[in-house]
């Protein structure tokens, strides 16, 4: 996708300003992370990173790291219609509670943490091989891709070959899972910025076979 999300792919935005270590600065930035962990409203990561990527560009670079978390889980729970609009604008705040309603005490959360590889145990051939020289495709699909825009059209080499994996794009939209190899390839930083870039720069980026074509 071509939003304001991808802004690694764009200029004007600035040097990008280190913040401190701290994950959270308010209360209700950990409430919003532990509702994301336990609530379940349907879907996969790639759809959720899309509904990240259409929040309104405007309210995009207004919000903090935690409230576009939060405005992606209204958009989720939304869809999936556990909530309505009106019960999300509720002044009240509190909403009635459902059927299997259960307090999550936050010395729980972190127990029901679970990170599983996304791995595909299927027979995919390759389309390209360890060492190879790849172009990134110059395309610009309209929705979710896991391509950025700073890299297309650039050379690179292929580095590792991950295995097979769900393809992002189809994944993000219910079109399935189209498994393919990604790779990890590699970019002198000059090839993707040019005389501003250290000559002795890399950078290494994860990239899927439909990204990719034989240099």
């Amino acid at each position: 996708m071509n939003g304001i999300h991808d802004m690694g792919g764009m200029d004007g935005f600035g040097e990008v300003q280190p913040q401190d270590s701290e994950a959270f600065h308010e209360d209700w930035e950990k409430q919003v992370f532990a509702v994301n962990l336990l609530v379940r409203t349907g879907g996969n990561l790639d759809e959720n990173r899309y509904m990240t990527e259409i929040i309104p560009p405007a309210e995009y670079l207004g919000q903090s790291y935690f409230a576009r978390w939060l405005s992606r889980k209204e958009i989720s729970l939304v869809k999936y219609g556990l909530v309505t609009e009106v019960e999300l604008k509720n002044p009240a705040g509190r909403l009635a509670r459902v059927d299997g309603y259960q307090v999550v005490r936050a010395e729980e959360v972190e127990d029901r943490r679970t990170w599983r590889s996304n791995r595909m145990q299927v027979d995919v051939p390759p389309k390209f091989q360890v060492g190879e020289d790849v172009i990134v495709k110059n395309e610009h699909p309209r929705g979710h891709t896991r391509r950025p825009r700073y890299v297309r059209g650039r050379r690179g080499r292929v580095h590792i070959d991950h295995g097979v994996y769900p393809f992002p794009d189809t994944r993000a939209h219910g079109l399935g899972d189209k498994p393919q190899h990604c790779y990890s390839v590699k970019f002198a930083a000059t090839e993707l910025w040019g005389s501003r870039a250290n000559p002795k720069d890399v950078v290494y980026l994860d990239l899927f076979d439909d990204y990719l074509e034989v240099a």
